[in-house]
This record gives C-alpha cells, sequence and structure tokens, in this order.
C-alpha cells in the first residue's frame, strides 16, 4: 500500500510498505480526512534520528472500518476514529482504577513512532488497538473529527488549570493549539483572553474568529509591561503556553500574577533557559500537558459534534497525500499562512 514514511532530517517521502491484514483483533480503519499535527512537523525536522526515521506519521483522522476485528459493535463502513494515546491495556490495575497514563502494559500509539506496529493514518490502511477506536457521531464531519485531538489537549490543559468564569487568561501561539486554547479559555468563562504570537497572520486571525480580546506582538520589547498593564498590573491567573518558543515561554511568566497557574503545552525537544525566576518570584504552579485522557477525548468530540465548539475555522486547506513534503515545509515556516492543513483520501 501508498504510505508517507520520513526517511531523513526533513524528509517524507511516498513508499510502498505492506498493508497492515485482518488478525480478527485489531481494527483496521480506511483514513479519509488525516491533520498535520504539529508534532509530526517536529518528527519531520529530526527524522534521521532513530526515534523518528521509518515513521509513517498520522494521528489526527476520520475513516472507515475495513475491518472490526474483534469489535462486535462495528462493522465494514462504520465511520470511526481513534483515540491516539499511547495504548493501554484496560486490565492492569491503573487501568481499572481509569489512571491510562500509569497503565503497566503500554503499546506504542500509531502515528507517533517508527515501529511496524505503530503506523499511522498517512497511509492507505492503518491497524489500531479496538479499545482505542471510537465510533463517530452522525452530526459529525470527517473535517470535524481530525480536529478532535489537536482540540483536546487544550481542553484539557483548561479544565487542570481550573480555568472559571471571571479569569483573566493569556495564551502564547496562535496556531491550531494555542487558538484552541483561546476558544476553551472563553468556553469555561475567562472575561478576558490575550494572545502572543509573531506571525501576524496567525494572530490576526484568531483575533478575528473572536477568541481573544487582545494581540501582543511577541517581539515588542516592552511585551511584558504592556501584558501586566492589560490587567491593571496584577498579571494573569492563567497563561497556557501553546507557542514551543522560550521567548514566549518566558514573557507569559513574566507576565503573571502572584499565585498564578500555568499549563505547558508547546513541545520544546531541546533544553532551554527557561525563567526559574518569575515562577519562584510568583509562586507559580506549573504544570505540563502531554495530551489528554481517553475520557477527555470523548468529551470533546461530543461538544464538537454538538456544534458547541466550531473546529473548522482553524481548517487552512486540504492536500493529497503525495502534497505531503511542500506541506511540512509551509508550516515550518515562521511567516506561513496556514493553521492546518488536512490530507484527504478518496472515499
Amino acid at each position: 500500500m501508498k504510505a508517507a514514511m520520513i526517511t531523513a532530517d526533513k524528509k517524507i517521502e511516498i513508499v510502498q510498505i505492506d498493508a497492515p491484514k485482518a488478525d480478527g483483533y485489531h481494527v483496521l480503519m480506511k483514513p479519509t480526512a488525516v491533520g498535520i499535527c504539529g508534532s509530526d512537523v517536529h518528527f519531520w525536522q529530526v527524522g534521521s534520528g532513530a526515534m523518528y526515521n521509518s515513521t509513517v506519521p498520522g494521528h489526527e483522522h476520520a475513516g472507515v472500518v475495513a475491518d472490526p476485528g474483534c469489535r462486535t459493535d462495528l462493522k465494514v463502513g462504520d465511520r470511526i476514529t481513534t483515540i491516539p494515546l499511547t495504548t493501554y491495556c484496560g486490565r492492569c490495575d491503573a487501568c481499572r482504577a481509569g489512571d491510562f497514563d500509569n497503565c503497566t502494559a503500554k503499546i506504542p500509539a500509531p502515528g507517533n513512532y517508527p515501529q511496524e506496529a505503530a503506523r499511522g493514518s498517512y497511509a492507505d490502511l492503518m491497524r489500531a488497538a479496538p479499545q482505542m477506536v471510537v465510533k463517530l457521531p452522525d452530526a459529525m464531519s470527517d473535517e470535524e473529527a481530525a480536529m478532535i485531538e489537536p482540540a483536546s489537549t487544550p481542553y484539557s490543559a483548561c479544565k487542570q488549570l481550573g480555568i472559571s468564569r471571571g479569569a483573566t487568561v493569556l495564551v502564547s501561539g496562535g496556531g491550531i493549539i494555542g487558538s484552541c486554547a483561546a476558544q476553551w479559555a472563553k468556553y469555561f468563562g475567562a472575561k478576558y483572553v490575550a494572545m502572543t504570537e509573531v506571525n501576524e497572520f496567525r494572530g490576526n486571525k484568531v483575533k478575528a474568529d473572536g477568541y481573544i480580546d487582545e494581540l501582543f506582538d511577541g517581539r515588542d520589547e516592552k511585551i511584558v509591561e504592556k501584558l501586566r498593564a492589560a490587567t491593571g498590573g496584577k498579571g494573569f491567573d492563567y497563561f497556557i503556553e501553546c507557542s514551543g518558543n522560550i521567548n514566549g515561554t518566558n514573557t507569559g511568566l513574566a507576565a503573571m500574577k502572584m499565585r498564578g497557574k500555568v499549563a505547558l503545552i508547546g513541545v520544546q525537544l531541546a533544553p532551554k533557559p527557561f525563567s526559574i525566576f518569575h515562577t519562584m518570584l510568583y509562586r507559580l504552579t506549573v504544570i505540563g500537558i502531554l495530551g489528554y485522557t481517553a475520557p477527555e477525548f470523548k468529551e470533546v468530540m461530543q461538544i464538537i459534534a454538538n456544534k458547541e465548539f466550531n473546529v473548522l475555522k482553524q481548517y487552512s486547506r486540504d492536500i493529497k497525500l503525495e502534497e505531503v513534503q511542500s506541506a511540512f515545509e509551509a508550516l515550518e515556516d515562521p511567516n506561513g499562512k496556514d493553521i492546518k492543513i488536512m490530507i484527504k483520501f478518496d472515499k
């Protein structure tokens, strides 16, 4: 079958690989719509490393059942997605207690690892563990379904931070995660949401969509002073870091109120000079967010299906699988005008 595989630094190629075979257990999915995630671009940037070389990415997706495996509630042609977390067994003590992150028998999730068993949805067919497969609501489009995953991480962040009515929230980064974080902050009742961004197109789009009250240029030398002034000098209640840029991170930390709460979402693969001073000065609570829980994924799916959260405003354009290399290059461009590019497959 045809697949897009990372083969070197900043190189992803169309290759022919063996298709997964029906085994009576795994669910086989034919992808229909697959979002390009920022983490896919990170994998591509360091593609010659052992961790990501030969990876077939793809974990933001919708598709149809090609073989239901052991799932008796599914049939060929049913519309599905998969929860792209490291697969939990569902049987150990941690899983039975609902603590899936501490599963003692984890299996690599498709799309995030180079192993043959973990090939993702940049391909004609994908294999998924049956417990990670979710049937899609009829009211949800394929495009919306492929956006459940990027919407779930900032949803989890807002829940863990405890954002509630009347809060002031700062978001750094106007990509898909930052845009969704701002939208979720409003959803949970924030009265004032600000964003820092260096890409004028992305920042202005999020503002035009109505998800932020004010946009600040991340390159402004007086940005911290202006951010603090925007909160009457008090600083922000909450900061959600989505840019993966250390300057954006440290700017946000310096703009916080005493005992504020911070969620770090943006991926920074290399060690960076984190501002410990401001974390100490303002007695900040800092939490790292890498994904979400399976129940949160399903909560977000239902909220989107109910049309309570619009994910399609961040949807930039469609491409064919053969165009994925140029799409990655466009998403890497700091001045680019794409937020979410989606690979479409013939149904």
